[in-house]
């Protein structure tokens, strides 16, 4: 498309029709759109007309029983969230640095990612950048990928199937074992077999769902044991799992360092298997078309040579 025809459709372009569009889409339906935006159905039918018209393309397959987006649909969704995930930073984007770096840093991250070279590496980079300020917001897998997708976290601390989108530095690995409460049958067993385990209810993590997306070495060491068939309750915390086992609400994997201070109280005890324990890293990951603030790029260039920590062999890989 020539220049000026560029120059042109975006400056005829409803950008509001651009954000009805992100949210018909997210609530898969024109009435569930409707009525997040607080509008008639009808308005945003025409919404999604418009819009149509203006970019010359169909955007959505609707037919009885049908709601599925087109080629071109699928490609301005992804220009959509890129452009409200920037029009999101645009406060902090702003912030000036003077001669102090100034700005907030969004950590998201899974529960227990501990790593005491990362608490160093905070502890430093407050004494170089004292006006800085950081929050931290512990939540599942797939909520702290989608987060630094949409540029809302400058960093995530998370294990799973990272998109090759984002970049990713490794940070820590956790070796999972079994664990039962004092009430178990089992509890204080030695020897014990997993066949001895089949139909037990089970404590799962959230990404440790049968099916999940981002299914890891724990889910396919259930499978090939044949427990955990059972998920009795799920949890995106290490520590609530831990109580739900200690609580003899079912049985549960569990990084074995975290299981290590129960195990020593009598609190709980390690079921089958005893060998081959299954591991999984946790990354750090960041959006590399992410628009910084100030404190933001301080930040990722301060902790990118963090030294990473296998917890599975009790010291820290080279």
């Amino acid at each position: 498309m020539p220049d000026n025809r560029l120059e042109r459709f975006a400056h005829n372009l409803d950008w509001n029709l651009l954000r009805t569009f992100v949210v018909v889409v997210e609530e898969g339906s024109i009435t569930a759109a409707a009525n997040r935006l607080l509008l008639q159905q009808p308005a945003v039918s025409m919404a999604l007309k418009r819009l149509e018209q203006t970019v010359g393309q169909k955007l959505i397959d609707r037919r009885p029983g049908r709601f599925d987006l087109t080629e071109a649909g699928e490609k301005l969704h992804r220009q959509c969230r890129e452009i409200f995930a920037a029009v999101v930073r645009l406060p902090n984007a702003l912030e000036t640095a003077g001669d102090d770096v100034t700005g907030h840093v969004s950590i998201h991250s899974v529960s227990h990612a501990h790593n005491p070279a990362w608490d160093r590496k905070l502890e430093s980079f407050f004494r170089l950048y004292p006006k800085a300020t950081i929050s931290i917001t512990v939540e599942t897998t797939v909520s702290v990928i989608s987060a630094v997708e949409r540029n809302i976290a400058t960093i995530g601390l998370c294990d799973g199937n990272i998109p090759d989108a984002l970049t990713k530095a490794f940070h820590i690995r956790e070796q999972y074992g079994l664990y039962c409460g004092r009430g178990h049958r089992l509890f204080g067993v030695t020897g014990a077999a997993l066949n001895d385990l089949r139909g037990d209810p089970y404590i799962a993590f959230i990404a440790d769902v049968l099916g999940g997306q981002h299914m890891n070495a724990i889910t396919a060491v259930r499978a090939m044991g044949s427990f955990g068939q059972q998920v009795r309750a799920v949890s995106c915390n290490v520590e609530e799992v831990l109580r739900l086992i200690a609580a003899n609400i079912g049985i549960g994997m569990v990084p074995d360092h975290l299981a290590a201070p129960g195990l020593a109280a009598g609190g709980l005890w390690q079921l089958p298997p005893y060998d081959l324990l299954p591991t999984t890293d946790v990354f750090r990951i960041s959006n590399p078309n992410a628009i910084l603030n100030p404190a933001e790029a301080a930040f990722l260039r301060h902790v990118a040579e963090t030294e990473p920590l296998d917890h599975s062999t009790g010291h820290q890989s080279a």
